[in-house]
Protein backbone atom coordinates (compact mmCIF):
# COMPACT_ATOMS: atom_id res chain seq x y z
CA UNK A 1 0.00 0.00 0.00
CA UNK A 2 2.68 2.34 -1.30
CA UNK A 3 0.45 5.26 -3.42
CA UNK A 4 -3.19 6.61 -3.51
CA UNK A 5 -5.39 4.79 -7.02
CA UNK A 6 -3.93 7.02 -9.60
CA UNK A 7 -6.45 5.34 -11.66
CA UNK A 8 -9.09 6.97 -9.10
CA UNK A 9 -8.08 10.51 -9.60
CA UNK A 10 -7.93 10.21 -13.74
CA UNK A 11 -11.47 8.84 -13.95
CA UNK A 12 -12.89 11.83 -11.80
CA UNK A 13 -10.77 14.66 -14.06
CA UNK A 14 -12.14 13.01 -17.07
CA UNK A 15 -15.36 12.94 -15.92
CA UNK A 16 -15.32 16.44 -14.69
CA UNK A 17 -13.68 17.51 -18.23
CA UNK A 18 -16.64 15.87 -19.87
CA UNK A 19 -19.31 17.81 -18.02
CA UNK A 20 -17.37 21.12 -19.03
CA UNK A 21 -17.73 20.31 -22.87
CA UNK A 22 -21.21 19.23 -22.10
CA UNK A 23 -22.04 23.13 -21.11
CA UNK A 24 -23.04 25.48 -24.01
CA UNK A 25 -20.35 27.93 -24.84
CA UNK A 26 -22.70 30.86 -25.06
CA UNK A 27 -23.77 32.52 -21.80
CA UNK A 28 -22.44 30.66 -19.89
CA UNK A 29 -18.89 31.87 -20.63
CA UNK A 30 -18.47 33.09 -16.78
CA UNK A 31 -19.78 29.84 -15.37
CA UNK A 32 -17.58 28.09 -17.35
CA UNK A 33 -14.23 29.60 -16.86
CA UNK A 34 -15.19 29.24 -12.90
CA UNK A 35 -15.54 25.27 -13.92
CA UNK A 36 -12.24 25.06 -15.62
CA UNK A 37 -10.65 27.06 -12.84
CA UNK A 38 -11.89 24.40 -10.74
CA UNK A 39 -10.88 21.43 -12.33
CA UNK A 40 -7.05 23.04 -12.28
CA UNK A 41 -7.23 23.69 -8.49
CA UNK A 42 -8.79 19.98 -8.19
CA UNK A 43 -5.92 18.84 -10.81
CA UNK A 44 -3.36 20.39 -8.50
CA UNK A 45 -4.96 18.44 -5.51
CA UNK A 46 -5.29 14.99 -6.87
CA UNK A 47 -1.93 15.25 -8.20
CA UNK A 48 -0.27 16.02 -4.85
CA UNK A 49 -2.43 12.98 -3.57
CA UNK A 50 -1.13 11.05 -6.15
CA UNK A 51 2.63 11.51 -4.79
CA UNK A 52 1.41 10.88 -1.13
CA UNK A 53 3.26 8.16 0.00
CA UNK A 54 2.50 5.52 2.73
CA UNK A 55 5.27 3.95 4.43
CA UNK A 56 6.09 0.35 2.97
CA UNK A 57 6.79 -0.63 6.72
CA UNK A 58 3.30 0.50 8.01
CA UNK A 59 2.25 -2.30 10.62
CA UNK A 60 0.00 -4.52 9.54
CA UNK A 61 -2.36 -5.53 12.83
CA UNK A 62 -4.43 -8.20 11.54
CA UNK A 63 -2.28 -10.81 12.00
CA UNK A 64 -1.17 -10.06 15.64
CA UNK A 65 -2.69 -11.47 18.47
CA UNK A 66 -4.82 -9.04 19.53
CA UNK A 67 -5.56 -7.31 16.54
CA UNK A 68 -7.56 -3.96 17.79
CA UNK A 69 -5.52 -3.09 20.96
CA UNK A 70 -2.99 -3.32 17.99
CA UNK A 71 -4.59 -0.95 15.49
CA UNK A 72 -4.87 1.23 18.38
CA UNK A 73 -1.25 1.04 18.88
CA UNK A 74 -0.19 1.64 15.89
CA UNK A 75 -1.97 4.99 15.49
CA UNK A 76 -0.10 6.13 19.06
CA UNK A 77 2.88 5.19 18.72
CA UNK A 78 3.16 6.73 15.00
CA UNK A 79 1.74 9.71 17.01
CA UNK A 80 4.93 9.24 19.38
CA UNK A 81 7.10 8.67 17.27
CA UNK A 82 6.71 12.37 15.44
CA UNK A 83 6.38 13.84 19.00
CA UNK A 84 9.88 12.24 19.79
CA UNK A 85 11.22 13.65 16.59
CA UNK A 86 9.62 16.70 17.16
CA UNK A 87 11.29 17.10 20.69
CA UNK A 88 14.54 16.15 19.56
CA UNK A 89 14.57 19.22 16.72
CA UNK A 90 13.79 21.85 18.86
CA UNK A 91 16.84 23.71 20.57
CA UNK A 92 17.08 23.40 23.80
CA UNK A 93 17.00 27.27 23.67
CA UNK A 94 13.58 27.53 22.10
CA UNK A 95 12.09 25.26 24.54
CA UNK A 96 10.96 28.44 26.58
CA UNK A 97 9.34 29.75 23.21
CA UNK A 98 5.58 30.09 23.14
CA UNK A 99 4.05 32.38 20.31
CA UNK A 100 1.84 34.32 22.65
CA UNK A 101 1.48 34.50 26.53
CA UNK A 102 -1.49 32.62 26.79
CA UNK A 103 -0.27 29.02 25.71
CA UNK A 104 2.09 27.10 27.17
CA UNK A 105 5.44 27.06 25.96
CA UNK A 106 7.05 24.11 23.87
CA UNK A 107 8.42 22.41 26.56
CA UNK A 108 5.44 22.85 28.95
CA UNK A 109 3.75 21.00 26.06
CA UNK A 110 6.40 18.29 25.50
CA UNK A 111 5.72 17.37 29.67
CA UNK A 112 2.27 17.69 29.25
CA UNK A 113 2.07 15.06 26.66
CA UNK A 114 4.04 12.58 28.63
CA UNK A 115 1.49 13.76 32.03
CA UNK A 116 -0.90 12.89 30.12
CA UNK A 117 0.29 9.41 29.22
CA UNK A 118 1.35 8.27 32.58
CA UNK A 119 -2.08 9.42 33.35
CA UNK A 120 -3.93 7.29 30.64
CA UNK A 121 -1.85 4.15 30.65
CA UNK A 122 -1.50 3.74 34.44
CA UNK A 123 -5.46 4.02 34.03
CA UNK A 124 -5.75 1.22 31.63
CA UNK A 125 -3.07 -0.77 34.05
CA UNK A 126 -5.02 -0.09 37.39
CA UNK A 127 -1.88 1.99 39.20
CA UNK A 128 -1.27 5.21 40.04
CA UNK A 129 0.67 7.09 37.82
CA UNK A 130 4.18 8.29 38.68
CA UNK A 131 4.56 11.83 40.10
CA UNK A 132 4.34 14.77 37.85
CA UNK A 133 8.01 15.83 36.19
CA UNK A 134 9.80 18.73 37.36
CA UNK A 135 11.86 18.41 34.46
CA UNK A 136 13.17 21.46 33.32
CA UNK A 137 16.31 21.28 30.61
CA UNK A 138 15.45 19.90 27.03
CA UNK A 139 16.86 16.50 27.71
CA UNK A 140 14.86 16.27 31.04
CA UNK A 141 12.09 16.60 29.69
CA UNK A 142 13.04 14.38 26.36
CA UNK A 143 13.57 11.70 28.85
CA UNK A 144 10.39 12.03 30.86
CA UNK A 145 8.58 12.00 27.50
CA UNK A 146 10.13 8.80 26.39
CA UNK A 147 9.92 7.02 29.38
CA UNK A 148 6.06 8.19 29.15
CA UNK A 149 5.90 6.50 25.93
CA UNK A 150 7.93 3.58 26.96
CA UNK A 151 5.47 2.80 29.79
CA UNK A 152 2.12 2.75 27.17
CA UNK A 153 4.36 0.55 24.91
CA UNK A 154 4.19 -1.74 27.80
CA UNK A 155 0.24 -1.25 28.50
CA UNK A 156 -0.38 -1.52 25.07
CA UNK A 157 1.50 -5.12 24.31
CA UNK A 158 0.11 -6.83 26.56
CA UNK A 159 -3.40 -5.89 26.89
CA UNK A 160 -6.04 -8.37 25.62
CA UNK A 161 -9.03 -7.43 23.22
CA UNK A 162 -11.28 -9.57 25.41
CA UNK A 163 -10.71 -6.59 27.99
CA UNK A 164 -11.75 -3.44 25.61
CA UNK A 165 -15.06 -3.13 27.36
CA UNK A 166 -14.03 -3.36 30.68
CA UNK A 167 -14.99 -0.43 32.52
CA UNK A 168 -12.86 1.97 33.29
CA UNK A 169 -13.14 5.92 34.81
CA UNK A 170 -11.99 8.83 32.37
CA UNK A 171 -11.79 11.78 34.69
CA UNK A 172 -15.04 11.04 36.61
CA UNK A 173 -16.99 9.82 33.32
CA UNK A 174 -17.60 6.23 32.60
CA UNK A 175 -16.63 4.42 29.77
CA UNK A 176 -14.65 1.30 29.11
CA UNK A 177 -10.78 0.90 28.40
CA UNK A 178 -10.51 0.94 24.65
CA UNK A 179 -11.93 4.29 25.16
CA UNK A 180 -9.12 5.23 27.63
CA UNK A 181 -6.79 3.56 25.14
CA UNK A 182 -8.13 5.36 22.41
CA UNK A 183 -7.31 8.61 24.01
CA UNK A 184 -3.63 8.57 24.19
CA UNK A 185 -3.44 8.88 20.46
CA UNK A 186 -6.39 11.34 20.23
CA UNK A 187 -4.22 13.63 22.84
CA UNK A 188 -1.15 13.11 21.17
CA UNK A 189 -2.38 14.19 17.62
CA UNK A 190 -3.81 16.88 19.26
CA UNK A 191 -0.87 18.15 20.77
CA UNK A 192 1.67 17.29 17.78
CA UNK A 193 0.20 20.20 16.01
CA UNK A 194 1.11 22.81 18.43
CA UNK A 195 4.57 21.09 18.28
CA UNK A 196 4.35 20.88 14.59
CA UNK A 197 3.47 24.98 14.59
CA UNK A 198 6.16 25.87 16.80
CA UNK A 199 8.38 24.29 14.91
CA UNK A 200 7.48 25.64 11.99
CA UNK A 201 7.44 29.36 13.40
CA UNK A 202 11.26 28.90 14.38
CA UNK A 203 12.00 27.58 10.79
CA UNK A 204 12.44 24.04 12.05
CA UNK A 205 10.86 20.88 9.51
CA UNK A 206 8.86 18.18 11.68
CA UNK A 207 9.71 15.32 10.69
CA UNK A 208 8.68 11.50 11.64
CA UNK A 209 6.13 8.63 11.73
CA UNK A 210 5.00 6.15 8.94
CA UNK A 211 1.91 8.47 7.38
Amino acid sequence: MQYFPKNLFRTIRNLIEMLIRLIPSQHTRVGTWRIVLAVVALNLTLASLANAQISPNLPNPTGAPNPLTTTLSIFRSNMQDKIMKAADAMPESKYSYRPTKDVRSFGEIVTHVADISYTLCSNVKGEAPPPTATAKGSKEIVAYLKGSFDYCDGVYSGFPDAHLNDPANFFGAKTNKMFILTQVGNHDALHYGNLVTYLRLNGLEPSGGWF
